[in-house]
């Protein structure tokens, strides 16, 4: 059944695939996306050619947390990126298939009086899907839903030590929200 949707999902780009005016000459967009399919963060989109997207996005969490005493400063970040291929565009709407992926890196410590672990995910995120946008003014919205696979690789130290791996391997629904400002 998740290959009947995703072969339905690439031969729809392919059949009917866009042509005509978007109504703009506006080619990039800037903005705020959460996306578990390709990032969160902050995106750049730049319009290439008449059918085609590329879109970059991240962010870097920056955070202290005091337990026990002991004060942590944790950074996490994601970097991102997308492929937009448009099946439809009219003056204020479109709809384009996407792919993408990001990468996602969690350093987290739990400190214990008797001993410290310290876990750190390296996520690894790809996705395909169809996305609905529209715009109004300059303002540009898009709305994703897809289907995506992400791998969390998981190492664990305690005390200093490696202690041991985890992966773990899921295929799930992907979704996705934005805002942006054409310019």
């Amino acid at each position: 059944m998740k290959t009947i949707l995703l072969l339905t999902m690439i031969l729809s780009v392919f059949l009917f695939a866009a042509d005509g005016n978007y109504g703009t000459d506006l080619l990039n967009s800037s903005g705020l996306k959460a996306s578990n399919i390709s990032g969160y963060g902050l995106y750049y989109s730049r319009i290439l050619g008449n059918d085609f997207r590329i879109q970059f996005m991240g962010v870097a969490y920056y955070y202290e947390r005091t337990k026990s005493g002991e004060t942590r400063t944790i950074i996490n970040y994601d970097i991102g990126a997308e492929f937009h291929r448009y099946i439809y565009r009219s003056e204020k709407t479109g709809v384009y298939w996407l792919i993408g992926g990001y990468y996602y890196n969690d350093d987290d410590t739990d400190g214990r009086q008797d001993k410290k672990t310290v876990s750190i995910t390296n996520s690894y995120n790809i996705g395909t899907g169809i996305s609905f946008e529209f715009h109004t003014g300059r303002i540009i919205y898009n709305i994703d839903l897809g289907y995506k696979f992400f791998e969390d690789d998981i190492d664990t130290f305690i005390d200093g030590d490696f202690s041991y791996n985890e992966l773990k391997r899921v295929t799930k629904i992907g979704a996705g929200i934005g805002i942006g400002f054409l310019f």
